[in-house]
Parts: structure tokens; C-alpha cells; sequence
């Protein structure tokens, strides 16, 4: 699984709601047709004017195929004019997993066990 987080600064708390408005719309119905999505999730500042939007994706390539798709081009194009600068966007590798497999390995070893099926 891999996140991607993408952060925006707005002018104005109005703008921070329309780009919440236009994210909730136009955005989240765009992303479910997307291979590899997972999930979505738009953060906003309390009464601030930073945006964050947090989406999965199954692998890294359904990730970097949307961040370079025409639909979140699209959406940048749509959004643009109310923020501060540009996007920041990061890509990370969700961990979870491989600790919750160590977490069992190590509960197995310390039991005298050799799986999860005796």
C-alpha cells in the first residue's frame, strides 16, 4: 500500500472551503474510477488555510499513473488559482503491514511455534 499526501496553503479560509467544496465534488468521484485506489481522506486546518488531501493506492505504480494522469492535472488546474504557491506532494510506502508480519513472526518464535497455524 502507498499514501500519497499532497499539502496546499490557501489566500483565505473562504478558499480553504472551496477547495474542500470542489475536492469533495469533483475530486473523490474522479479518484473512485482510478485503478489502485484505495481511499481518500482531506484534511483542513482549524482555523487556518492549510489543506491536506491523503490518498492509498494499492501499488506505487496506480499512485504515480493518477499523479500523472489528466484527471489530477485537471484537478491542479481547478484549484490553482486558490492556493498560496504550488502543491507540495510526498509518496510514502505504508509500513503497517511488514510490522504487524515481524509483530506474529516474533510472537510465534517466543511461543515455540513455527506459524500461525499451530
Amino acid at each position: 500500500m502507498y499514501a500519497r499526501m499532497v499539502i496546499g496553503e490557501a489566500n483565505s479560509e473562504e478558499q480553504v472551503q472551496e477547495f474542500a467544496r470542489i475536492y469533495a465534488n469533483e475530486v473523490l468521484p474522479e479518484l473512485e474510477k482510478e485503478p489502485g485506489f484505495s481511499s481518500a481522506r482531506l484534511m483542513v486546518e482549524e482555523d487556518g488555510r492549510m489543506a491536506v488531501s491523503l490518498t492509498l493506492w494499492k501499488t506505487r505504480e496506480d499512485c504515480v499513473h493518477y499523479h500523472t494522469s489528466k484527471v489530477y492535472r485537471r484537478f491542479v488546474a481547478r484549484t490553482q488559482h486558490l492556493l498560496i504557491g504550488d502543491f507540495v506532494v510526498k509518496l510514502f510506502k505504508d509500513f503497517s503491514r511488514e510490522q504487524e508480519n515481524v509483530a506474529a513472526q516474533l510472537r510465534c518464535h517466543e511461543s515455540g511455534r513455527t506459524n500461525d497455524f499451530e
